[in-house]
């Protein structure tokens, strides 16, 4: 093989290593209780379609990215929450949490983010704090 050759072959794997490492796979950033029925997610990256698709829940064979631990289930596809201030922002509906559960998210078996649900007006501030009052 010329050197040339080599070189080109070289530089090909090297570009092809890059590109590879370089799309990294998206994670949860941050994760907030709305309410007893909402959890929110700050993405690393924007959702595809296919995980936003709100016909997806009602396949028999849907396997969620998301998921949680205490018997928590999504009751329906993450919302993209336009207005807020993380363009990554998804609201996931789940059936009913209750206080003082340390609750776990995790998306597509990655490392969980744990949350926990406050108390009504506990709650609420909190959330108030994040956004402000506009809440």
């Amino acid at each position: 093989m010329k050197s040339k050759d080599l070189l080109s072959a070289a530089l090909a794997l090297s570009f092809f290593v890059t590109g590879a490492a370089a799309a990294k796979e998206n994670k949860i950033d941050r994760v907030f209780v709305v309410n007893y029925l909402t959890v929110e997610v700050e993405m690393d990256q924007p959702l595809t379609a296919e995980e936003t698709d709100p016909t997806r829940i009602n396949d028999p064979h849907f396997v969620p990215e998301f998921t949680f631990n205490e018997g928590i289930q999504m009751t329906g596809m993450p919302v993209f929450q336009e207005n807020s201030y993380n363009p990554n922002t998804y609201r996931i509906p789940v059936t009913a949490m209750d206080i003082g559960f340390i609750y776990q998210i995790s998306y597509k078996g990655q490392k969980p983010k744990t949350f926990r649900v406050y108390e009504g007006k506990e709650q609420d501030e909190r959330y108030r704090d994040r956004y402000g009052s506009y809440f």
